[in-house]
């Protein structure tokens, strides 16, 4: 046996481990406390911070997407806004011209010549009313995109642009949860029904995502987060797998949420959790919760869902821009004022 070698291999793993050390020693704060209407505040692991991003304009953030590194995010208290990371808040709609929005998507290439225009889901109507899908050019002008043929689809969710390269590329998905039913819609705005998921159960939906080609369970398929309705059980939440037929498979991606309503796979800048699956569970209503914190942040690692960030009041959508997790909380510092959540590697 080389003793001498041995030695030098056991003092440079020694002075390895104490850098490190060191370095997480030397890193801030990691457990944040913000503006909050109760509850013990925003928690994630080391070495990872979360904040609320100070975004003046913003009153209830519902649903974003990432527009070349910036984010458009649509606002329960209408129109639809650019937000910087430096908390610049830019109308692109405002709240005069829509109304009551939700799910927000940027037309990609080849979606007719509508490439950079802003697309939302919206109940313009009034609360309770249909939905519809209004397209933001632009100059910011505002028009009717594509009616949904079902009058009774109300409680407007999500909105996303089919993967480039999966089967549901070039198509527009619209999800409404009021009966169940997501819908394509094509370059000409022309809206059909894709699927309905009320049997054996009748679903509240609350997202869609298309998973990476990477993804051995469900590579070009669409995934739906939903809970059945009228569940008083905590932990009835899914993320299904619904095939390009729209139909759903038996077999369910995840199980074990209260109500999974974003969820993305992290860049591989994300510090020691890149290339994961990142899911945010909204818990219950804070209105109908007495504002009880129990927003969560999920990443799965062996196909199971490990806590990573707790402490959020009402998530109801998350995407990753560059390498950070952003986070739509409706209700963060309380009943109708939210705030964007920001979640970031400080390796």
């Amino acid at each position: 046996m080389n003793l001498s070698k041995r030695k030098s291999e056991f003092l440079f793993f020694a002075t390895a481990f104490s850098v490190a050390a060191l370095t997480i020693a030397a890193l801030p704060s990691l457990t944040n406390s913000i503006a909050r209407a109760s509850g013990a505040g925003l928690d994630v692991e080391v070495p990872f911070e979360i904040k609320a991003l100070k975004a003046p304009g913003l009153v209830a953030p519902y649903f974003l997407q990432d527009n070349h590194g910036a984010m458009v995010v649509s606002d329960q208290a209408g129109g639809v806004y650019s937000v910087t990371f430096g908390g610049k808040v830019t109308a692109l709609a405002d709240k005069t011209k829509v109304r009551n929005p939700a799910g927000v998507a940027v037309g990609p290439a080849g979606f007719g010549s509508y490439e950079g225009n802003i697309f939302v889901l919206a109940a313009t109507g009034g609360i309770k009313g249909a939905c519809e899908v209004e397209r933001i050019d632009k100059s910011g002008a505002v028009s009717t995109f594509a009616k949904l043929p079902d009058a009774a689809a109300t409680e407007c969710r999500d909105l996303e642009f089919g993967a480039a390269g999966s089967p549901f590329a070039g198509k527009l998905y619209a999800a409404a949860s009021g009966n169940a039913t997501i819908y394509a819609i094509d370059s000409s705005g022309k809206a059909t029904v894709f699927g309905t998921y009320n049997k054996p159960l009748v679903f509240e939906l609350t997202t869609i995502t298309f998973p990476p080609a990477s993804d051995s369970k469900a590579a070009g398929m669409m995934l739906v987060g939903m809970r059945a309705k009228g569940s008083f059980a905590s932990k009835v939440g899914r993320i299904s797998i619904v095939g390009p037929d729209g139909k759903m498979k038996d077999e369910v991606y995840l199980v074990g949420f209260t109500r999974p309503s974003g969820f993305a796979w992290s860049p591989s800048s994300f510090g020691s959790y890149s290339d994961e699956l990142l899911i945010a569970d909204t818990g219950k209503f804070a209105a109908e919760n007495d504002n009880e914190r129990d927003g969560n942040i999920y990443r799965v690692e062996k196909d199971l869902a490990r806590p990573f960030a707790s402490g959020l009041m009402d998530p109801t959508d998350m995407k990753f821009i560059g390498s950070k997790a952003v986070i739509c909380d409706p209700a963060e510092k309380g009943k109708g004022q939210g705030a964007i959540v920001i979640i970031s590697s400080l390796l």
